[in-house]
């Protein structure tokens, strides 16, 4: 925040909460347009934090976040700064970074909390999101891909409750982990009526069941009181969600089991008439010399949280994301810029 401020932005910093978010703005700019969107935390690095030593070798930065996404956060803050330097007209854009983008942005200040504060405060909303995580998957592309189709997520969990007693007892409490096994089998039937779990294309919704908790390890002679169980769904756009929560609701309730949601957010998107989206692709192309490559992306990210699923995820390349092998390849940094210029200029002709 205060890099952007001594840079000549306006800023708006978001810090009443546990997690930070920043709002740059061009000073004495007519409302902006299009709203720049990035994260600049990570997750947590395995097994040490040696990751948070970066290195250069070759054509990769290596290092926890440098896919994931702070190389991107970094160009959109070289850019906004230097747009800045070269004074007005500036273009109508904006630029949003969230501290916990990562943690799914359900608390303060998460990407929907900013939207609504500034819809509050301003009766303000983005035409457009371009959210800039990586969409250059393989390594070596130049130029990411333009996504205007992104997954959301759903998180559920499901919970059962019994009695402690005596493993010896005849006649003692029942196994809840049988019931939440039990329940887990069956969920793989519901899944299929309202999700789209197979396609010709691979763009298509997936399920995890991430963890399932049942007692204590170590303890053999006492039945457990509670067991849990987890889902999470990354739904494509299209799913029927609130289909498939009443049919899990009225599924549990059978089984005596109890449900709660703790995310649902579908997938998003963007309208292929958005100008804003036309123009993207066609500054990709400006300044690639071929059209720009659209695509879709799995990975959930900010992009569902734009009004109107007004959005599009569009990056550089990065590999191995929340992995020890994560790194950015940096010859993708100049020509996103290049783009971001060629794009600004496009907005700015209104």
């Amino acid at each position: 925040a205060n890099h952007l401020t001594q840079g000549g932005l306006d800023v708006r910093l978001y810090d009443r909460g546990r997690y930070p978010a920043v709002l740059a703005t061009f000073r004495g700019a007519s409302p902006a347009k299009v709203m720049l969107s990035g994260h600049f935390d990570v997750v947590r690095p395995e097994p040490d934090d040696s990751q948070f030593k970066p290195r250069i070798e070759g054509d990769f930065l290596w290092g926890r976040g440098a896919a994931d996404m702070k190389t991107v956060v970094a160009s959109d803050m070289v850019w906004m700064l230097e747009r800045a330097a070269a004074g007005p007209p500036f273009p109508p854009i904006n630029l949003l970074l969230v501290g916990n983008e990562e943690n799914g942005e359900g608390d303060a200040f998460g990407t929907p909390h900013v939207l609504a504060d500034l819809e509050h405060r301003e009766a303000w909303a983005p035409e457009m999101m371009v959210v800039g995580e990586r969409t250059g998957e393989e390594g070596t592309e130049l130029f990411g891909r333009v996504c205007p189709e992104s997954r959301g997520i759903f998180r559920m969990r499901i919970t059962a409750r019994g009695v402690c007693g005596h493993t010896g007892v005849g006649g003692g409490p029942a196994d809840l982990l049988d019931k939440l096994v039990e329940v887990r089998s069956v969920l793989a039937s519901v899944f299929k009526r309202h999700l789209t779990l197979s396609s010709l294309d691979g763009w298509e919704t997936t399920t995890r069941f991430p963890f399932l908790s049942v007692g204590e390890p170590g303890v053999y002679n006492i039945t457990a009181g509670e067991g849990v169980l987890g889902i999470e769904i990354r739904p494509i756009p299209g799913d029927d969600l609130e289909g498939l929560v009443a049919e899990i609701d009225g599924l549990c309730r059978e089984l005596g089991l109890e449900t709660d949601l703790e995310l649902m957010e579908p997938g998003v998107a963007c309208p292929p008439d958005n100008l804003h989206f036309l123009r993207l692709l066609a500054a990709v192309e400006e300044v690639s010399g071929e059209p720009a490559v659209v695509g879709k992306k799995k990975p959930g990210s900010s992009a569902r949280f734009a009004p109107g699923g007004n959005q599009v995820v569009w990056g550089q390349t990065g590999i191995g994301p929340h992995s020890s092998d994560e790194r950015h390849f940096i010859p993708s940094i100049k020509p996103y810029l290049e783009v971001l210029d060629a794009f600004a200029g496009r907005v700015g002709e209104e």
